[in-house]
């Protein structure tokens, strides 16, 4: 049988799976992205992720692996360029380094991108002309489809939603500019929220912050709300309103048929999802308004594997 590995890297979490050339998910598995402090230590350790994987599967043949991972990358080259969520800057030419250690092909593409070829192969962007992926996480990415086909721009790196102006003088983001979409709407932005709270917080979220168990925060606090300090949805709320101004000017500026919310953060989507579509629909001209549905999806986490393992079988017919 013919497979490919596909493997979603994240701020926090890797998801990593085995898949057919029908797109049928055969294995899965989700792993903490250990503390790496430059490129060639994360360049190793995914090579040893795969290399394990690999030696496992030697009666099947494998086609190949791909990578998403977060931050401005040039397709097809695999170079990163000052991935703000990851710790190292500078050009990266990450695809190199880790084929260096892997005795079959990988393909790296932006996160984002590779959940909306997922999103476009098996799920609510299937048969749609126009539509976007918005990946909520420990960062904001992003994804485009114009008339079917992926948007990458000039240089193979368009789709950084994440890094939109929301707020031109707002809150400092980790690419070094002011009042980015990630800096409200991301776990980032909740982390910025909760810094803004009057103190104290209470020890738990504190223990959270200190520790960077930044993760935990999204469960923390629907948990609190849930239990009736409903404060914390001042978090959320924040949070909304971020994301549907940031989708009411995607709205005008590309006129999707859908919206579709991903990521880790689309688990919490009752906590925001309402205010979301309310506060969109005032940052945009009524008629798009009107043709575009925003939507969570229904693959959750999976689009990232599943579109990794589509750039193999997309590069290896």
């Amino acid at each position: 049988m013919e497979y490919a590995i596909g493997c979603d890297i994240g701020g926090s979490f890797v998801k990593i799976g085995l898949l057919s050339r029908e797109g049928d998910i055969l294995s899965s598995q989700t792993i903490p992205l250990p503390e790496v402090g430059s490129a060639e230590e994360l360049a190793e350790w995914i090579s040893r992720v795969l290399l394990k994987i690999y030696k496992k599967e030697r009666e099947n043949k494998l086609m190949g692996a791909g990578i998403g991972i977060p931050g401005p990358l040039r397709y097809p080259e695999g170079i990163l360029y000052d991935p703000p969520n990851l710790p190292f800057k500078g050009k990266v030419p990450i695809k190199k380094m880790v084929q260096e250690y892997l005795p079959f092909p990988v393909f790296f593409d932006n996160d984002t991108t590779v959940q909306t070829l997922g999103e476009a192969w098996k799920g609510l962007g299937a048969g749609l002309k126009n539509f976007l992926c918005i990946a909520l996480g420990t960062g904001i990415g992003g994804g485009i489809v114009i008339d079917s086909k992926i948007y990458r721009g000039t240089d193979g790196m368009a789709g950084e939603i994440g890094h939109m102006t929301v707020f031109y003088n707002g809150r400092k983001c980790l690419c070094g500019s002011r009042g980015c979409l990630e800096t409200y709407a991301s776990i980032n932005g909740i982390v910025n929220s909760l810094r803004e709270f009057d103190p104290p917080l209470p020890e738990e979220i504190e223990y959270a912050l200190k520790t960077l168990q930044w993760d935990r925060l999204p469960k923390i606090l629907k948990e609190r709300i849930a239990s009736g300090e409903t404060q914390w949805q001042q978090v959320w709320d924040i949070f909304a309103d971020a994301l549907g101004a940031g989708i009411g000017s995607l709205i005008n500026l590309f006129n999707p048929q859908r919206v579709i919310i991903s990521g880790g953060l689309s688990y919490y989507n009752r906590l925001y999802i309402k205010r979301t579509i309310i506060q969109s629909k005032k940052h945009c001209f009524k008629q798009p308004a009107r043709s575009c549905k925003i939507v969570v999806s229904n693959l959750k986490e999976r689009a990232g594997i599943i579109g990794a393992a589509l750039l193999v079988f997309h590069n290896r017919k």
